[in-house]
Parts: C-alpha cells; structure tokens; sequence
C-alpha cells in the first residue's frame, strides 16, 4: 500500500505555513508523505511586459520569482527538518493556482490537499478572489482548509 500523499500548496505566507505544520504532523503520525506545491501563476507574466521588458528596461521577473521560491521551499524544508523520502516539491510556472493544485493532487494521488486561507472578505476577496474557495470547486479530493 502506498504512502498517503498530502498535498500542501505554498506561498510562503503564515497561514501557507501552519497548513505545512498541520500535514506534516498528519504524515509523520499515518506514514505519510508531503507534495509541497507553489505556483507561480501566469499573471506574474504580465509584470514581465512584452519580451520582458518593463519601462524599456530587461527584466526576467519569471526567473526571479522562481529564484525567490526556490530559496524560500529550501528555507520550509529545512525549518521543519524534511527528510529525502518524506516529501516531494515542486515549482510549477503558469497557470491559475488553484486549476494547478487540483490537478497535481490528482496527478499525485494525493490523499487529502491541506492549505491555509487568509481569510480575506468582503472587497478584498471580490478583486483577489479566494485560491482556498476555488480550490475547492475544483479538486476532486478532500480539502482541509487551515486559518491562521
């Protein structure tokens, strides 16, 4: 029997992190094993402007933000002490985060998806949107929403 998958998806937030403490706790108690997932999503390639310049001037914001997560995942894995074998992660570039995370926990067979919320309302969540709500319209799998 394979080990149960939990799904994190990260965005370096306070809540994304207490979700990351949840799972982690989940699947060293049930010997299971973390996907931990940021999505850097395609309107970030919008700032890069036509051929990436802004105002005239180069700059790869797309391979900036994946710099930046990448240091940030690697700073979280070492936080929380993971082990080879304990999780995957990976960085995915493009797309709406949470159509992206639905079909990694279904590509994984991630057991369960655990994300935080921020908990934003009102106008706020209108222009924003909320990553956690349409996640979970669109997974197919259990969904633990954690608030910080």
């Amino acid at each position: 029997m394979a080990a149960r998958m939990y799904l994190v998806p990260i965005d370096f937030s306070k809540t994304s992190e207490a979700a990351l403490k949840y799972a982690l706790d989940e699947a060293r108690e049930n010997n299971g094993k973390l996907f931990l997932l940021h999505v850097i999503p395609t309107s970030a390639y919008a700032l890069a402007g036509p051929e990436g310049t802004a105002g005239g001037m180069y700059v790869d914001y797309i391979k900036i933000a994946r710099e930046s997560a990448e240091k940030e995942m690697e700073k979280l894995i070492k936080k929380y002490k993971l082990k080879a074998g304990e999780y995957q992660s990976r960085i995915i570039q493009g797309g709406d985060p949470p159509d992206v995370i639905a079909k990694q926990a279904k590509k994984n067979r991630a057991a369960m998806i655990v994300m935080g919320s921020h908990g934003r309302s009102g106008v706020k969540r209108f222009f924003l949107g909320s990553v956690a709500e349409r996640t979970l319209r669109y997974a197919d799998r259990p969904t633990l929403i954690v608030k910080n």
